[in-house]
């Protein structure tokens, strides 16, 4: 408790740099390197919690989002009228949904480092929950679209086709898992297919800067205090369904490795004939 400790102040220190005059005339550098201290203490810290008392704070974390999206953003954005309010929702699910993937390269980076299985659960958790956090984005992206433009989907669109790619190629990751029955060689052929697919992550973040606007919106247009308000919502809702997920992970990935140890007293079992 006292690492975690520790870590929340870190925490706590680094996103206080956000709060400082003049943070924002900063270069973006400095603005990355922050945001990835803040994310990198975040994950550390929720590791060390309760799994009762983070997924109860998840919880709570996205209803006070929708709170936040009833009360205190404006109802109408300048150029797509009230339709934008699903916004709230797709960007908070995108945000999440790139951030596990990168995070399950990591994990899958380290497991074909040390060629230990539980790694290889946790990536695969993790990209499962990304993996719906992606379907979410894409299905809150297409309503809006049908409201904003007239029609769901824009094959021309740089986000959209990426994110789309993005989408079949994990889901072709989590089917080639079931192909595969023998645990250790399904781990190394995981393991590298969830380092190559990371790639996909830096792709769709700058899909539209790479390969020119087509339809997909860069900012959405507000003035003043609104656009305040609506940045502050945004990346609010950004964090709380990222810890939220986060608490799912862990969920999801304990029940893979009970799983997996019940499969190790099944072969057991059947070896010595019981």
């Amino acid at each position: 408790m006292k690492d975690a400790f520790k870590i929340l102040v870190a925490t706590v220190l680094v996103a206080a740099l956000y709060m400082l005059p003049g943070f924002e005339s900063l270069g973006a550098r400095t603005k990355w390197l922050s945001g990835a201290g803040i994310f990198i203490a975040l994950c550390f810290t929720l590791k060390s919690i309760p799994l009762g008392v983070h997924l109860i704070v998840g919880w709570a974390l996205v209803i006070e989002t929708l709170r936040q999206v009833c009360h205190d953003v404006p109802m109408k954005e300048i150029m797509l009228g009230e339709s934008y309010l699903i916004f709230y929702f797709h960007f908070p699910s995108a945000i999440t949904c790139l951030a596990m993937f990168l995070m399950a390269g990591g994990i899958s980076f380290w497991q074909l480092k040390t060629n230990d299985l539980k790694w290889d659960q946790s990536a695969a958790a993790c990209i499962e929950l990304a993996v719906i956090a992606c379907s979410i984005t894409l299905l809150t992206g297409m309503t809006w679209a049908q409201a904003a433009w007239g029609r769901p989907w824009i094959w021309s669109d740089p986000r959209l086709l990426t994110v789309a790619i993005m989408w079949f190629t994990y889901m072709a990751y989590l089917m080639f898992r079931m192909a595969i029955d023998d645990p250790v060689k399904r781990a190394r052929f995981s393991s590298v297919l969830g380092i190559l697919f990371a790639i996909n992550v830096p792709l769709v973040w700058y899909a539209i800067r790479l390969f020119g606007e087509e339809s997909h919106p860069m900012e959405l247009t507000m003035e003043g205090t609104q656009k305040e308000i609506m940045t502050y919502t945004r990346w609010y809702g950004a964090g709380a369904f990222f810890i939220l997920y986060m608490a799912l992970w862990r969920l999801r990935a304990s029940s893979m490795r009970a799983d997996a140890k019940c499969d190790q007293l099944e072969d057991a079992f059947m070896r010595q004939k019981i």
